[in-house]
């Protein structure tokens, strides 16, 4: 992770069961460090000139998150969007922050909203840092997939860079359907076939299906504290994972 953790134990808890973290429920433009309004149509074709779409699907469509990996100097356009035919679920590891991640899931019916930034490549190289070197995540492309923008240089995209996790997508009884994926609660979707959790109810399943001798926050504090410890628990939540299924996805560099 390259950005500072907080010190105290009840910063790091309130960050941890924060996650996916708050967007703003609309497109905006990350300038000094906040949201700012970014207008529909095309009248703003500047800000996206010679710049790569890349899905934010967790806590990269937060701008909360955005403003810890990039500071206050960066000026990111971020496109709210619909991604037909995905869900967006929770992965099966446990972030360097103590959050369970997110996933994308092919869902054939599901829509599931979705944040779209624009990054340049100085500013790709940034978020490569922070996503591609814990060995959780791979970089590629989504192709071949309909994603509906609110505001940005086309109304439509058949294709946008995303990254998806290397651990597949944690599992729990989905009842008739047998095991499912565990859709996240804070992300809006539709046609979503199967049950959702917020941060806090998807971090106490984690805690009772593989540390249950331990309190939620104490286990959620332990697993920040030990990294080793924390890897044997993503190992053990891997063994039990739905494999993801990402038809549309070509992977352009691993972790």
């Amino acid at each position: 992770m390259s950005w500072p953790l907080p010190e105290s134990p009840a910063a790091r808890l309130a960050l941890a069961k924060a996650y996916p973290f708050p967007a703003p429920g609309h497109s905006y433009l990350f300038r000094n460090g906040a949201a700012q309004p970014l207008e529909s149509g095309t009248s703003q074709a500047a800000l996206f000139a010679g710049r790569l779409p890349v899905i934010g699907h967790g806590s990269n469509r937060s701008p909360e998150q955005l403003r810890r990996k990039f500071g206050t100097g960066a000026e990111i356009p971020v496109s709210r969007a619909w991604l037909r035919d995905y869900d967006v679920v929770y992965s099966a590891h446990v972030s360097q922050y103590g959050s369970i991640a997110a996933n994308l899931q092919h869902s054939p019916g599901t829509v599931a909203e979705v944040y779209v930034t624009w990054l340049d490549q100085d500013q790709l190289s940034r978020m490569h840092e922070t996503e591609l070197g814990g060995e959780n995540y791979y970089y590629g492309r989504l192709n071949g997939v309909s994603l509906e923008l609110e505001a940005g240089p086309e109304a439509a995209l058949s294709g946008a860079n995303v990254y998806l996790s290397t651990r597949g997508c944690l599992a729990w009884d989905g009842g008739l359907l047998g095991l499912a994926p565990v859709g996240l609660a804070a992300v809006a979707s539709k046609g979503r076939p199967h049950g959702a959790l917020d941060q806090l109810g998807v971090l106490d399943l984690v805690r009772a299906r593989h540390r249950p001798e331990r309190g939620l926050d104490h286990h959620i504090l332990e697993t920040i504290r030990d990294p080793a410890g924390r890897k044997a628990l993503i190992a053990e939540m891997e063994a039990h994972a739905i494999p993801a299924e990402a038809p549309h996805f070509e992977i352009l560099k691993g972790p």
